[in-house]
């Protein structure tokens, strides 16, 4: 049997965060600690997939820093969201 690699990993890690973040959405009644949380979750995954997924670690520095803005602007629309 073939041993899991990293991206294995990586893989059952996104999915193990996106069921947490299933679960605080049912579960909790609190709106803003679960928006910031899911807010951090998805800066996260979105940079394992950048760099692992897309394999842009080694990309050029320019699309890079672009698609990391995205995960980062994002999210904070997200938190912003939250408080309206």
């Amino acid at each position: 049997m073939k041993r899991l690699g990293i991206l294995e990993y990586l893989l059952i890690a996104l999915v193990s965060i996106t069921l947490f973040n299933t679960f605080l959405g049912e579960q909790f009644s609190s709106t803003v600690l679960v928006s910031i949380l899911i807010a951090l979750t998805v800066t996260y995954k979105g940079f394992v997939v950048i760099d692992h997924f897309m394999e842009l670690k080694g990309a050029n520095n320019n699309l890079r820093f672009l698609m990391k803005l995205y995960f980062v602007i994002f999210p904070f629309l997200i938190i912003v969201s939250a408080f309206y």
